[in-house]
Order: C-alpha cells, then structure tokens, then sequence
C-alpha cells in the first residue's frame, strides 16, 4: 500500500507543477473547475446519495456555480473582493469565503461531538449544503492565489504560494503519518481510531516549520512573527481537522474510501480533505495581514 501511495505521488507531481506554473489563469481556473467537480461527485457518494444520476446533478450544479463566479465576479481577477483587506465589500466571492469560514467553524463543533446517531450527522441536506459552501469557496481561494503575482509581472508567484500552502497541508499529514508509527500512543479520537496525539504533535511542528521556512524563501512581508506563527499553527490544526472530518462523513456512510481514482490513496477527497478547509481561511488570513509579496 505504501509502495503504491509513493508511486501515485509520483506520478502526480508533473501534473501538479504543470497545473502551478505552466498553464495561463483561465485554463487553470478551467482545470480547477473540473478537479472540484469530481470532488463534488465524491462529496455526494458521502452524503449518502446512492443514485449516480444525483450525484452528477449536485456535481453540475458545484459546476455551475463555479463557472457563474468566474464569469461573472470581476473582483476575483484581482483578489476575491476589490476592497479587501482595507474594508469589506461582499462581493459573490467574498460571500463564499466567509461563508466557509462559518461552515468550518460549525462543522468542527459536530466532529467534536461526534457520533454516528447525532441528528447533525444524519441530516444529508446539511452535508450537501456544506458541500455547497466548501467547494466553490475552494475554487475561489485556489483561483485568487494563483491569480496573485500576475499584475506585477510575475505570474509564478500565485503558483509558489499555493505550492507553500499545500506543502504545509502535506507536511502536517506527513509528519502525523511517521511520528504516530514510531511513538504513537494515545489515540486521538473514534472519528479516525488509527490517529494519535504524538502523531498530531509531530504534524504541526512539521506543517509550523514548513510555514516559518516559507517566509524566507517567498520573501513574504511578516513584521509580527507572534501573529504569523499563530495563523499557520491554527491553520495546521485546521489542516488536521479537514481529515477528521470527511473521516467522520466516511464512517457516517460506512465506507472507506471516497473513490478509487488515486491508486493507494483512495479518492480525490481523500487527498484534499483538508485542502478543502485550509485553503479559504489561508487566502483571507494571509491576504488580510498582507504578507504576500506579489
């Protein structure tokens, strides 16, 4: 299974540079919309929706929407809202931004209560609805980042930033991964019984250290380490709990996997769970402090 995991992220990383850096913003934000689409299959097979034909109606409509704030929210060509971080202007992508912020906030509250029999977990119109908020707001983080840089005449900026971010996202699940195989004790909670405390411990020094060498190497703008070395500790926590919470979704729905699209990894959810949580709330913490150096 290991073997088969490497080999998959292998062969996946030319994909992902190409993605980064080497296609123009419309034909990323094309490639982005289609990702999130399969992502939304995937979010409905969770949400207990057994019929193929619904599945592919909530994933055309994540489509839909996608393609609706692309053509028609200028703000997102510069950053998800024309006035922010200096005041608040709720454009469409804004709306969805903090909208997930909200969701985030909600859901971690239930996987912090969870059972299979709470009526929260039960409700697959609140799963979908969640869906709803959460993967168009991923398509607008991942858009707008890759989209910072071009203005100023450096269209690999926006591309290294989300590199940064999903480095931080794979180092926390990196570093939990090895820390819990060779001292894992304590199991963490019975959402995800094969994690442990000693485990999260080392996920968020590795994500925590990867955030401070991100500093140097993007040149970004920090002139309060307080406050950067809490928002990327926070938004490593927020990295762990994205995992736990489509584990919760899986247990729910009493499967293992969310597909079969990555070859000893599962499902492309299974891959960006947590990019899924992370990815708004680094955009608005990271763009509202002004670190970029775009």
């Amino acid at each position: 299974m290991l073997k088969q995991r490497i080999i998959t992220a292998l062969a996946l990383l030319p994909i992902v540079f190409l993605l980064l850096f080497k296609v123009p913003l419309d034909t990323f934000a094309g490639l982005i919309i289609i990702v999130v689409y399969l992502l939304a299959l995937e979010w409905a097979k969770l949400s207990r929706i057994q019929e193929q034909i619904k599945r592919s109606l909530f994933a055309l409509f994540i489509s839909f929407l996608n393609i609706a704030i692309w053509t028609f929210s200028e703000s997102l060509h510069v950053w998800p809202s024309l006035s922010w971080p200096h005041h608040i202007h709720f454009d469409i992508p804004l709306i969805f931004l903090f909208a997930a912020v909200v969701v985030i906030f909600v859901a971690f509250i239930i996987v912090l209560s969870f059972s299979k029999n709470n009526r929260w977990w039960q409700s697959q119109l609140l799963t979908l609805f969640f869906g709803v908020i959460l993967l168009p707001a991923l398509f607008i983080a991942f858009v707008s980042l890759r989209n910072i840089g071009y203005s100023m005449g450096n269209p690999n900026y926006g591309g290294s930033l989300l590199l940064f971010m999903l480095l931080m996202i794979w180092a926390a699940d990196v570093g939990a991964f090895v820390t819990g195989k060779l001292i894992g004790k304590r199991k963490l909670t019975s959402v995800s019984p094969n994690k442990t405390w000693e485990g999260v411990l080392g996920g968020l020094a590795l994500s925590v250290l990867v955030g401070l060498l991100g500093v140097s190497v993007l040149s970004l703008r920090v002139d309060n380490f307080v406050i950067y070395l809490a928002v990327i500790f926070s938004l490593a926590v927020v990295s762990v709990f994205g995992d736990l919470f489509e584990s919760a979704l899986k247990r729910v729905a009493n499967i293992k996997d969310s597909g079969n699209m990555l070859p000893g990894h599962g499902g492309l959810l299974d891959r960006l769970d947590s990019t899924i949580t992370v990815a708004p709330m680094f955009l608005l913490s990271f763009s509202y402090f002004e670190w970029f150096n775009g």
